[in-house]
């Protein structure tokens, strides 16, 4: 069933722009938006245990749209509010309100891990969930400041990806409690590394990528039980963090299949 609204003073329209653009208020809701038809497609067609679509936020042009689902509901505004909520220059005229799976964060037993470092390029984060997912890594720690997961920026980025890896907070001491269960802390490093091609992640993983601003904070570089660098031909310097995690990702997993 799809209900209209036309009025920009009416509350739903209200609370639609501040999940685009406030932080608080998506932790406050439990919610966040995912704009884009690839994004709501994904989450139609896979089944997640992190998150549900809840509502459906459409503009004339998709309102007999064949695609769309009967049984979410949907609220239809005309373009120009639309364009009010979005959070990109070109809106696509569709959007969804997503809901967080509450779950208990308890620290892993096993598993190949991805730690952020002081992360804060939403755009990098997006794309690590979305290649996190893509290499089979069972989960995602931000350490420090890092760009909040639900930013509409680092939604986009994952190309509906988001729904399918966990992503949270940890702290120096939890971390400690894992190496302490036997897990590796694996840091990149542009000198004095070994080889990431040469090195052995047959064990429980924890890979650590910094900001490209800063790279690996100090502390993390000492909690380190392993230091690696990717090979680079002299004429490149240094890689960007997502593309760098993300060949560190796939080659840990591909060591992991082969043996």
């Amino acid at each position: 069933m799809t209900k209209e609204i036309t009025s920009a003073t009416n509350p739903f329209v209200k609370h639609l722009r501040a999940l685009a653009t406030a932080k608080k208020t998506r932790q406050e809701s439990g919610t966040f938006i995912v704009e884009g038809w690839r994004g709501i497609k994904t989450l139609l067609e896979h089944k997640s245990t992190l998150c549900k679509l809840e509502q459906l936020v459409i503009s004339p042009e998709w309102e007999n749209d064949e695609r769309l689902p009967k049984n979410i509901e949907t609220t239809l505004l005309p373009d120009h509010l639309f364009e009010k909520i979005s959070d990109v220059r070109s809106a696509q005229g569709i959007l969804g309100i997503v809901r967080k799976t509450e779950t208990e964060n308890t620290l892993p037993e096993s598993g190949c891990y991805l730690l952020l470092d002081n992360l804060r390029d939403p755009g990098n984060l997006g794309t690590l969930i979305r290649s996190a997912v893509g290499a089979g890594f069972d989960g995602i720690f931000l350490y420090g400041e890092c760009v909040e997961p639900e930013n509409p920026k680092v939604i986009r980025a994952t190309m509906g990806a988001f729904a399918f890896c966990p992503v949270c907070p940890i702290s120096k001491g939890e971390i400690a409690e894992l190496l302490n269960s036997g897990f590796d802390l694996a840091v990149t490093t542009g000198l004095g590394g070994e080889n990431l091609y040469e090195s052995d992640f047959s064990g429980k993983t924890i890979l650590a990528i910094g900001s490209e601003a800063h790279g690996i904070s100090d502390e993390l570089f000492e909690l380190a039980t392993k230091k690696v660098m990717i090979p680079l031909q002299p004429e490149c310097e240094s890689l960007n963090a997502a593309i760098a995690g993300s060949i560190c990702m796939f080659q840990i997993k591909a060591q992991k299949i082969r043996h």
